[in-house]
């Protein structure tokens, strides 16, 4: 599956700056959302996906268009266990 990730977050936060290098090291194409000023969106991201944190993480499947919520750092690492 051809896949991008779309990554919502902050540039000061440490889990988001760790989730972008995951994706650079593994190559995958990506799209990062800064909200560092603009509190108030990310608050309603949180909301919509019903997470608390940043990162959000979603997968784009580039050849359906199917898009899925993936979660955090975390739920990246384990997308991605067998390949790190």
């Amino acid at each position: 599956m051809a896949s991008r990730f779309i990554v919502y977050g902050r540039t000061g936060c440490p889990f988001c700056r760790m989730a972008l290098d995951t994706l650079d090291d593994l190559r995958q194409e990506k799209a990062f959302f800064d909200f560092t000023d603009d509190p108030e969106s990310i608050e309603d991201a949180k909301r919509f996906y019903k997470w608390a944190t940043v990162p959000m993480i979603l997968e784009n499947n580039t050849e359906t268009g199917e898009t899925r919520f993936l979660g955090g750092y975390d739920d990246l690492r384990r997308r991605f266990r067998h390949e790190l």
